[in-house]
């Protein structure tokens, strides 16, 4: 069972780092909307709520899959160097997924703040 765990993480890693950019966006996007919604008075707080729930939920995944890692004993990291270069920039799991949680918990709580000027 142990190793049939493992071929698995191995086999999902490559799709580790598209996954963790597109998270990346969704937080962009996320910051983005808040800028819109001050600067040009937006009525976008649910964009806002969605996307911090979004990064949220990627940073559960992160979260989950390292502890996962820990117990197969393979913690999972992703490379943010060139392997070509022999360059290895190793970042785990648990720090990705901590910024995602920060993050996500920015964006959820001023999603939810009420307007205070009602039109």
């Amino acid at each position: 069972m142990k190793n049939t765990m493992i071929d698995i993480m191995v086999m999902m890693m490559p799709a580790m780092k598209p996954f963790m950019w597109f998270s990346v966006a969704i937080a962009l996007m996320g910051f983005v909307f808040i800028i819109s919604n001050i600067a040009f008075k937006h009525k976008n707080k649910k964009l806002i709520s969605w996307s911090g729930i979004i990064v949220l939920m990627a940073s559960v995944f992160f979260l989950g899959a390292q502890l996962a890692g820990y117990l197969l004993s393979m913690p999972p990291t992703i490379n943010f160097g060139d392997s070509s270069k022999f360059e290895f920039i190793l970042v785990s799991f648990w720090q990705i997924g901590l910024v995602f949680l920060v993050t996500g918990f920015i964006l959820k709580t001023i999603g939810g703040l009420n307007d205070p000027v009602k039109s």
